[in-house]
């Protein structure tokens, strides 16, 4: 799961509905969609082990089936609301209503993806660091947030560009990885549900294909939406985008998912199971598959403290907090909740995250429905006109 900074009060709404405006690439979108969604979770392989390659061969790709078919109606939705209502503002697309309840529920649940987002990826290079150097978790956990507040005091503008070079890095790594995995599969098992990890509170494939979009989709609407709100595109260009990315990101997780189902003996129960499956090639590809998951870690860590920070900061009791002693005090407790390990964490707070991004999803559905027949009720009255 990635997340980058974004303002989610932005409101553009101020600026003329007709200006600003440019066409967008169906790639262009494709690429950001897909960038926004991979992150270190999915380069460690633990995401992908306990929500598809968990549920065996069949369930797996049901499950992943699913995912994709949410990813991409979900980025249209998001595309195409922000395009007509003009507007960047995530409150005017996930609100159907004039009540605030939903926009506060809304911004509890993004606030919480980021901070729990944060203490999984301290937790991940905490292990990565244990993996590769000996070191405590808890101590590798606590340089990563020493560097994410120095990163976030310093002023992050320039982590959107390693970004940039980070995610495509990520992707032709594992995929790299995986073909190997592929192409000099382990012993063939019988049962691989019964050898990986798995998430406690998923009981059935089709239930973790949902949850797995619900809480990664969360944080994509940010990016999304400023998409939608400056693009001329047409519809079918919208759409065309929203089905390469959501395509993309089906087509890599189930090489990735298909490569671990082939060594579930080996990477089973690893908290790392990519960096396990890089090291059949070779110990250095280890190393390399290593640096590149806590280059991954750090950049996606440091936009969930620099969002984390500008959220708790904007709560009232807090305005005359400096922000250094909220990213402080927020790393802090980050890092000691990270010690609760990395998979572990993973198949608890992603899926409580899930589930609370489920209920997002039916308001922006619900946002998304009212909208359309706000549309007809306006071209009924004009045609009456």
């Amino acid at each position: 799961m990635s997340s980058r900074p974004a303002d989610p009060s932005t409101h553009p709404d101020d600026a003329s509905p007709g200006g600003g405006l440019r066409p967008t690439s169906a790639f262009g979108i494709a690429a950001t969609f897909i960038g926004t969604t991979i992150g270190a979770g999915y380069a460690s392989g633990q995401e992908i082990l306990q929500y598809f390659v968990s549920f065996g061969p069949l369930g797996g790709t049901g499950a992943l089936l699913i995912a994709g078919t949410l990813f991409f109606l979900l980025c249209v939705i998001v595309l195409r609301l922000a395009q007509r209502l003009r507007t960047t503002d995530i409150h005017r697309i996930v609100n159907p209503t004039t009540s605030r309840i939903p926009t506060v529920f809304a911004d509890v649940c993004i606030t919480a993806s980021l901070l729990g987002t944060l203490v999984i990826m301290l937790a991940g290079a905490g292990t990565a660091l244990h993996s590769a150097l000996g070191w405590p978790p808890l101590l590798g956990a606590a340089l990563m947030a020493a560097a994410c507040v120095v990163s976030v005091l310093a002023g992050i503008s320039g982590l959107v560009r390693v970004q940039g070079v980070i995610v495509p890095m990520i992707i032709v790594v594992a995929v790299a990885v995986a073909a190997w995995g592929l192409l000099n599969p382990g012993p063939a098992v019988d049962d691989v549900a019964s050898l990986v990890n798995s998430s406690p509170m998923i009981d059935h494939w089709w239930v973790s294909g949902l949850l797995y979009v619900a809480f990664n989709v969360q944080l994509a609407y940010a990016v999304l939406a400023p998409i939608g709100q400056e693009s001329s595109s047409s519809p079918r260009t919208l759409a065309t985008g929203a089905a390469l990315g959501a395509g993309g990101l089906v087509v890599m997780a189930g090489a990735i998912m298909a490569a671990m189902t082939a060594h579930a003996q080996l990477i089973g129960r690893a908290d790392l199971p990519m960096v396990e499956l890089a090291g059949t090639i070779g110990a250095w590809a280890a190393v390399v598959y290593t640096a590149v998951l806590l280059m991954a870690q750090f950049t996606t860590a440091v936009s969930c403290l620099y969002g984390g920070v500008a959220r708790l900061g904007a709560l009232a009791p807090l305005h005359p907090v400096p922000a250094g002693a909220i990213a402080v005090a927020t790393a802090a407790g980050a890092t000691l909740l990270s010690s609760v390990g990395f998979s572990d964490l993973i198949g608890v707070v992603y899926p409580v995250l899930g589930y609370a991004g489920l209920v997002i999803i039916l308001m922006l559905l619900a946002t998304w429905l009212f909208e359309r027949r706000a549309v007809r009720r306006r071209n009924a009255a004009t045609a009456v006109d």
